[in-house]
């Protein structure tokens, strides 16, 4: 896959991410194995899918780059979650979660290939639904923000749309400040550095995005 364009043409569900000391730090500690903690936005019973979800957005790749797995973001996204998001956004989340795990344990099996099958198939649905069928989706959100529709009576369709875009947007914000890709796979340099003037990106840093700065 080509993950430079991938994270080149991401939106954010939940709005801009700032990149803070606490962010850098949160996720610095989500190195350990992907369960080896106790979730405080998901429920333990969750964490199985929803780390095959989030390696399915971002799995590692045969040029030797990390996925999410090895990065540890499913820990790093319940942090996040859990101390940073507002109440209002952490409880339609948190319903659009719910529901996505239901639909998966009744429509695929404990078999985990079967599984990964299933959450490839539904990323594609979410991800490559065309024009039409986002912007019904996002009507719908978009009525139910402002108060005219309750999460209950929302179909389906655009709360799980929802969830993959705001998850495949957490991933990627993950994914970009994780130390081990900004020093290993992007351009590192600490501020304050060398200031060059208008030159292309492939003379700056070979053509690789720049880090953020720890």
């Amino acid at each position: 896959m080509n993950r430079r364009n991938a994270i080149k043409n991401l939106g954010l569900s939940f709005g801009a991410l700032a990149v803070t000391p606490t962010m850098i730090g949160m996720l610095k500690s989500c190195a350990s194995a992907a369960y080896d903690f106790s979730p405080k936005f998901f429920l333990k019973n969750q964490l199985n899918d929803m780390q095959i979800l989030l390696d399915v957005i971002l799995p590692s790749t045969d040029d030797g780059i990390p996925g999410a797995s090895e990065l540890g973001l499913l820990k790093f996204i319940d942090g996040y979650l859990d101390g940073v998001v507002s109440e209002y956004q952490l409880s339609l989340l948190k319903f659009g979660v719910s529901s996505i795990i239901s639909s998966a344990k009744l429509q695929s099996t404990t078999d985990p290939i079967n599984k990964r099958s299933y959450w490839e198939t539904q990323a594609d649905k979410y991800f490559a639904a065309g024009d039409s069928k986002e912007n019904a989706w996002n009507e719908e959100l978009n009525t139910l923000l402002e108060g005219k529709l309750d999460k209950e009576s929302i179909s389906t369709n655009a709360l799980h749309f929802m969830v993959f875009q705001s998850f495949r947007g957490f991933a990627v914000y993950a994914f970009r400040i994780n130390s081990t890709i900004g020093k290993e796979f992007l351009h590192y340099a600490p501020i304050p550095g060398q200031q060059l003037g208008c030159v292309s990106l492939e003379e700056a840093t070979n053509g690789k995005l720049h880090a953020f700065e720890e």
